[in-house]
């Protein structure tokens, strides 16, 4: 009779369908990095573990440790399985990933109301890619970040443009003036590594109006365009961005683009991704 591993409640995403990952691979459905054991030793396996002090852990397993596993050599009690369709004698083998995040939490509140944010688009932004979540219905949002994407410093931003084009057109809508508005304004906040966001309260204000003023520089610093974290010419830059309107655009200035960019010295910080 052939041995048989049963894994409750597996995950059915799949592992090719993932990105590859310094690891193995990084899931974008639940933003979680996987873990390739196939290749690990018993040893190597036993050092994740312990790096990872307690925190979930998914990977890819091989047909030879599931057969470890089934024949008590090694047990693995803290991993979540992703199915995979190649069989062996040993039934189904299941796709893995080990997961070391930080977690960021907290609730979106509009400054002028006190009323709660619900469906506004909340990013972590680093130059080869972003992380997005939406808040829900209480103004509520939590992120996985892979702490191998955090710096020293990062950025959270946080964009209404949708809702706000929302609110444009309502027909009922009553035109605020400065002080009574009812518009939001895209809100970045800079959280340093060791940094806990957690549950944290952020208060978004109306947008206001600017008016714009004029300084004198020696020299103009270059501005900074990135696709897919790749540093790119502004022409090919405009043209990607003109011929794929579905693609994820990004830009800023000051601190949050020094911050993304980790250069000190730059104009402005645009980035595109194509996924």
């Amino acid at each position: 009779m052939k041995n048989q591993i049963k894994i409750q409640n597996p995950c059915t995403e799949n592992w090719n369908d993932m990105k590859d990952f310094s690891l193995g691979k990084f899931c974008e459905k639940c933003t979680k990095c996987v873990v390739d054991f196939t290749d690990k030793t018993d040893a190597q396996i036993h050092d994740i573990f312990s790096t990872a002090n307690g925190k979930e852990i998914c990977g890819r397993i091989s047909a030879r440790s599931l057969a470890m596993a089934a024949t008590g050599i090694i047990l693995i009690t803290n991993l979540s399985f992703v199915q995979a369709q190649t069989k062996t004698n040993f039934g189904i083998i299941t796709e893995q990933k080990v997961i070391d995040i930080t977690k960021v939490s907290g609730k979106l509140i509009f400054k002028r109301t006190k009323k709660e944010i619900s469906n506004a688009e909340v990013f972590f932004i680093c130059k080869s890619k972003y992380i997005k979540t939406t808040t829900d219905e209480n103004g509520n949002f939590t992120l996985e970040i892979p702490n191998e994407l955090i710096e020293r410093k990062n950025v959270l931003y946080f964009d209404f443009e949708k809702l706000n084009n929302e609110t444009y057109k309502n027909l009922d809508r009553k035109l605020s003036n400065v002080m009574n508005g009812d518009i939001y304004e895209n809100t970045s906040i800079i959280f340093l590594k060791n940094e806990q966001i957690h549950e944290k309260e952020i208060q978004i204000d109306s947008q206001h109006s600017y008016i714009g003023g004029v300084s004198m520089m020696s020299e103009s610093p270059p501005d900074y365009y990135y696709f897919n974290g790749k540093s790119i010419s502004e022409r090919k830059f405009e043209k990607l961005k003109k011929e794929n309107s579905n693609y994820q655009y990004f830009f800023f200035e000051n601190k949050e683009a020094e911050v993304i960019s980790q250069k000190s010295y730059l104009n402005s910080l645009q980035l595109l991704y194509s996924d």
